[in-house]
């Protein structure tokens, strides 16, 4: 490779150039200086390791043979060390052998330059890691940036969730709530309708990540701008869908589940567009509240809605979820699911409904065994006293 070529490559740098022979050292500066790199010089391991830590080079030339600390102890030490494991090591040694090599790389380094050197073969290797560093480093940048933005858009998201659950002498509600990263499509409210009257949303927004988390929050403004009180269960899903027309035509769609709940008559109206629905735990049985669904919303028009009423009990629990909860899966595949919803459920007896979610949420974790979850996660539990 031309000499020109290989300065044109390598971003200028700070290289560390380590080797106990005066001349070799004099070679190497007068080989690597006309890059417009920042050249750093030591005669032994110890002073390169002193520099290295002071210095922070982006590159280190490293002699292998030298007196007292040779070369792969110092780069044993260098890459034991938190402020100078990044630097990119090379060695240079008159031992060509494969095993010597071996051990290097081993070692940590990135390459092995046989000696007597040549400009050419330094300036190009040296051209080639600095580049391929260089870029690792903006990459690295690039995804810490975007990591950071992603967590504040978490934690903006957070601020739109219901920041209390509604206070009733008849009926108590409990939340819980996770993303499988930063920002998700999960989105669950609870509207005071009036006259011990509730409105309960849950919804889920196909897919993860920035996307969902934008949909969810335009749900949660449609749904915080209905017209008069949302007291008719499809009426809501219908206003909610045709706000997405412009969805219509996408890949991107939502389940939705919508009820009403009268806690001083005791029952429940509710109606469900592909959403799951609701655990009811009476007692010692936990059964699915029976209800037909629709399509799912932001597809397509919605046609006929079902609303099923259903009357309810003192005592009874219910447990509104998305699918996050009973598709999280422990570290050999195996899922949650709805049975084990259940009888995490039926466990909870007649606690407090924040306590019936930490109860059932624990189980789950114990079971996820700190498997990570692959989708947003809501629960919520509502109980009448």
């Amino acid at each position: 490779m031309p000499i020109e070529t290989a300065h044109a490559i390598a971003p200028p740098s700070t290289i560390l150039v380590v080797d106990d022979s005066a001349t070799n050292l004099q070679v190497l500066v007068r080989t690597l200086n006309p890059g417009g790199h920042r050249i750093l010089a030591a005669r032994d391991g110890a002073s390169a390791l002193e520099i290295a830590r002071k210095a922070k080079p982006d590159l280190i030339l490293l002699d292998v043979m030298m007196p007292g600390m040779d070369g792969f102890d110092v780069c044993r030490a260098i890459k034991s060390e938190p402020g100078t494991r990044d630097a990119a090591v090379i060695f240079l040694s008159a031992r060509g052998e494969v095993a010597d090599k071996v051990s290097g790389l081993e070692l940590g380094a990135i390459d092995y330059i046989t000696k007597p050197i040549q400009a050419e073969e330094v300036l190009a290797r040296v051209g080639v890691h600095l580049s391929r560093l260089h870029l690792e480093r903006a990459l690295r940048q690039s995804r810490d940036r975007l990591d950071r933005e992603l967590a504040s858009a978490g934690r903006m998201q957070q601020l739109i969730l219901p920041p209390a659950m509604p206070v009733h002498a008849s009926v108590g509600f409990g939340t819980f709530y996770q993303t499988s990263r930063y920002a998700g499509g999960d989105y669950y409210d609870v509207l005071p309708l009036g006259e011990g009257r509730f409105g309960i949303l849950v919804t889920d927004v196909s897919g993860h990540g920035a996307p969902a988390a934008i949909v969810m929050a335009m749900i949660r403004a449609v749904v915080h701008t209905y017209p008069g009180t949302a007291d008719d269960p499809p009426a809501v899903l219908h206003y909610l869908n045709r706000h997405f027309r412009f969805l219509w035509e996408t890949p991107m769609y939502a389940t939705a589940l919508y009820g009403v709940l009268d806690a001083s008559r005791r029952t429940l109206r509710l109606s469900s567009a592909g959403h799951p629905l609701p655990l009811l735990c009476r007692g010692t049985e936990v059964t699915t509240l029976p209800g037909d669904t629709s399509l799912c919303v932001l597809w397509q028009e919605l046609g006929e809605v079902p609303c099923v009423e259903h009357t309810l009990a003192a005592g009874d629990r219910l447990a509104f979820f998305t699918d996050g909860i009973t598709d999280r899966q422990a570290a050999d595949g195996a899922m949650f699911d709805l049975d084990r919803l259940a009888a995490a459920l039926q466990r909870s007896g007649t606690r407090a409904p924040a306590d019936v979610a930490a109860a059932i949420v624990a189980e789950l974790d114990a079971f996820a065994g700190g498997h990570e979850p692959d989708d947003d996660q809501t629960l919520l539990i509502v109980g009448l006293d």
